[in-house]
């Protein structure tokens, strides 16, 4: 039996651009739900803690935002610790949970900024993108998940 009998071949998938997903949003604030949260190694090395923010319900293409909780510098740590807080406050937690997954399922308002910026790749190619900054973190309004709800909700 073949490993992929249950697959779908496409003879014209040169031909096709496919989807390019939910847009970014603009600038502004929105609901947002947490659906992803891991701790994450940098390609210099360095521990982070990723998280995935789902804007106005999956409407608009995610955020991804990483706190730099074991960065060796002390400035660096202590902002990214300061700015993790804030957000596990805003979320309703009184201190930090034992897990990252603990995250996953809470609700908080993010007001992003959306902007185009243009960088150099690893092959030296000049590339233009829209990428979000996180300027802030509220309380939401929004319901949080119930327990051992899995996203998307």
């Amino acid at each position: 039996m073949s490993d992929f009998s249950d697959v779908d071949f496409f003879e014209n998938a040169l031909e096709s651009k496919g989807s390019a997903g939910p847009e970014h949003a603009p600038t502004g604030e929105y609901e947002a739900k947490i659906v992803a949260s891991e701790k994450y190694k940098s390609e210099k090395g360095n521990w982070t803690q990723k998280m995935t923010f789902q804007i106005d319900g999956g409407n608009y293409r995610d955020h991804l935002e990483w706190y730099n909780l074991w960065h060796p510098g002390e400035d660096t740590k202590r902002i990214a610790a300061e700015n993790f807080s804030r957000l596990a406050l805003v979320c309703g937690l009184k201190k930090l949970p034992e897990n990252g997954n603990d995250f996953v399922g809470l609700t908080l308002k993010v007001k992003l900024r959306l902007f185009e910026d243009t960088w150099e790749n690893k092959e030296g190619e000049t590339i233009t993108s829209n990428k979000y900054n996180l300027l802030g973190v509220e309380k939401s309004d929004m319901k949080p998940a119930a327990p051992g709800e899995k996203p998307p909700f």
